[in-house]
């Protein structure tokens, strides 16, 4: 991986011949997902930290991103236009590493009644296993089939 991250960096604008489509999102997304993956490997190898903070320092590291999901700072908004709300929780905990407290779910899709997201969005998610909701906590962490939902939403079409 690094002989090809290297490579990119060494043959800028100079190994894509031809073609009309410009080759440096391509070229950027590809080094930005091999220095993630280098670096977590890195600090999971090489570690002087407890278990618990490499895996999250790893987690941080390959965070997925997702393009519908606008955040700044302590903000996240998600940009797709004629989503339900179940559709816009999914991404937002996609955009998310762990838990997530049920205020901030509420707060990042202004959603204007807590009791009904609860009733209406969150509680059938949990049913469903796409989401954890822990009720005592008010945290709601998705699960793999949510994350397969999710994904699928992330997909260009």
């Amino acid at each position: 991986m690094l002989l090809a991250l290297y490579e990119i960096r060494n043959n800028r604008g100079v190994g894509h011949a031809g073609g009309d489509i410009d080759p440096n999102l391509m070229d950027a997304t590809a080094v930005l997902y091999m220095s993630k993956w280098l670096m977590a490997e890195l600090v999971r190898v090489f570690h002087e930290l407890t278990v618990e903070q490499a895996s999250a320092l790893v987690e941080n590291l390959v965070e997925r991103e997702v393009p519908q999901v606008w955040a700044e700072g302590s903000r996240k908004r998600v940009l797709s236009l004629g989503l339900t709300w179940k559709q816009k929780m999914l991404l937002l905990l996609l955009s998310e590493n762990g838990p997530v407290r049920e205020a901030d779910l509420v707060k990042w899709l202004e959603h204007p009644n807590v009791a009904r997201f609860r009733r209406d969005v969150l509680r059938p998610a949990h049913k469903e296993s796409l989401i954890d909701y822990e009720k005592d906590g008010f945290t709601v962490r998705l699960l793999p089939p949510g994350v397969v939902q999710a994904e699928v939403l992330v997909r260009p079409v």
